[in-house]
């Protein structure tokens, strides 16, 4: 055995393990790597399955996170319905299949290592058949040199085995990041040209020069699009659902580009302005109201740096919003909780609005802002719209028409077309689309 050490010794530190296997005996070293192969070639046969059944996994598991969220979100609707049995067989459905697939997938990858453990024992084996005929019948290597080539080789074999399941391990992390670099990569549709000019905000008018858009080609949904909206007057989007008025003003704040035709600013084609400057003079209000979980204060001064409190205050004000703050319980320091789930539809709006004027906006868009409210939340929502667009560029989403009546022009699309224009009374005249869901909305009042 001192024989042997001192052997392995001499070998090892000026060589390492391979060229000690080869100075030792070529033929050994031949059979030792025979192996070698075939714990290589388990983990290639078994990657591409094992890939697939990761990424499998992965989107069970989001789908049962996106479950579970969508019902605690919709609880009351569940509740409401007595739903709550349904809703505990959808959740086993789910979590059944998750858990099916994330087994087989772990039977899959605990295959690995008792298949490369068999493959070395199998090599460990041919060493000691071939090493002990070379020893005892050939008398080709004597034994202490063999028992070195033996140690050697189960070190040439650690790392061999650690190498054919480490795929194996990090298989999901590669998988998860393929998921999230699929976001990373995706092209960025919507780009500042070379030589973009900063937005400064409107002084002319806002041109529609027969605009076309499609989200899927061959389906269009606005054609012939062509309009002009001068600085400060108010322009009212009425038609209906499906029409094209959310895309018309979404094309405004260049959250998409036309297919056909184009937008221009003061004559400047809007693609050539700078889109962060573009955005940072657009105020946006929407039905489905934006609220984080921070305080009233952060959610009015939203993406805004060194604001006032005085300021905060002033445009909560102007949105008829600053005397339901001072009753919460810690002011415009309460946090509103995920969603501004402390408020109802009315006061959410008003906080948007609020954020809105605070922004002091060249283009105000205002989607469906008050259709989901009741009487009183209505009217004190109307009142801050016309507070906030005195002045401005606006455009106004709206199916109740009693909100747009004072609308500089009002615009109904049907089928991604303007059919009708012209000023409310104008449009009363006309037996038309108008006309037609005027009556709808007032008949016997």
């Amino acid at each position: 055995l001192r024989e042997s050490w001192r052997i392995y010794e001499n070998y090892t530190a000026p060589l390492g393990v391979g060229p000690v296997l080869v100075a030792i005996s070529l033929e050994l070293t031949i059979i030792s790597l025979i192996v070698l192969p075939g714990m290589f070639g388990i983990w290639g046969r078994i990657r591409n399955r094992l890939r697939r059944a990761d990424r499998r996994v992965l989107n069970l598991a989001g789908e049962v996170s996106s479950h579970l969220q969508e019902t605690v979100n919709g609880i009351r609707l569940v509740k409401a319905s007595a739903a709550e049995s349904f809703e505990r067989r959808r959740f086993h459905d789910l979590t059944q299949v998750y858990y099916k697939s994330f087994v087989r997938t772990e039977r899959l990858r605990a295959l690995v290592s008792p298949l490369t453990e068999t493959m070395g024992a199998i090599g460990t084996i041919l060493i000691l058949w071939y090493g002990s005929r070379l020893v005892l019948v050939e008398q080709a290597l004597d034994a202490a040199t063999f028992m070195v080539f033996l140690g050697t080789s189960l070190k040439l074999y650690q790392p061999a085995k650690w190498l054919s399941k480490f795929p194996s391990m990090v298989q999901p992390g590669l998988v998860a990041a393929e998921r999230v670099f699929e976001f990373l990569d995706a092209p960025i549709e919507i780009h500042d040209r070379e030589g973009a000019r900063p937005f400064h905000g409107v002084t002319e008018s806002i041109r529609f020069e027969n605009v076309g858009f499609a989200y899927v080609p061959g389906e269009p949904v606005l054609e012939g699009i062509s309009l002009e909206v001068g600085a400060g007057e108010v322009v009212a989007l009425v038609g209906p659902s499906g029409a094209g008025k959310s895309t018309l003003a979404d094309l405004v704040g260049r959250f998409y580009d036309p297919t056909e035709g184009r937008i221009t600013i003061d004559g400047v084609d809007l693609r050539d302005y700078d889109l962060k400057s573009l955005r940072s003079r657009l105020g946006i209000v929407s039905q489905e109201t934006v609220l984080f979980h921070d305080t009233v204060r952060a959610n009015i001064a939203y993406g805004l740096d060194n604001v006032s409190q005085e300021a905060i205050e002033t445009a909560a004000r102007m949105a008829n919003a600053h005397d339901f703050i001072m009753e919460l319980p810690e002011g415009y320091d309460t946090v509103l909780g995920e969603r501004g789930t402390r408020l109802s539809g009315g006061q959410r709006q008003r906080i948007a609005i609020a954020r809105a004027m605070l922004r002091n906006p060249a283009i105000l868009i205002f989607d469906e802002a008050t259709s989901a409210l009741d009487t009183e939340s209505e009217r004190l929502v109307q009142q801050a719209v016309e507070e906030l667009v005195a002045g401005r560029t606006g455009f106004i989403i709206a199916h109740r028409l009693s909100t747009i009546r004072n609308a500089d022009q009002i615009l109904v699309l049907q089928n991604g077309r303007i059919v009708e224009r012209g000023s409310h009374e104008e449009l009363l005249l006309r037996d038309g689309v108008y006309r037609r869901l005027h009556d709808l909305q007032f008949a016997g009042v």
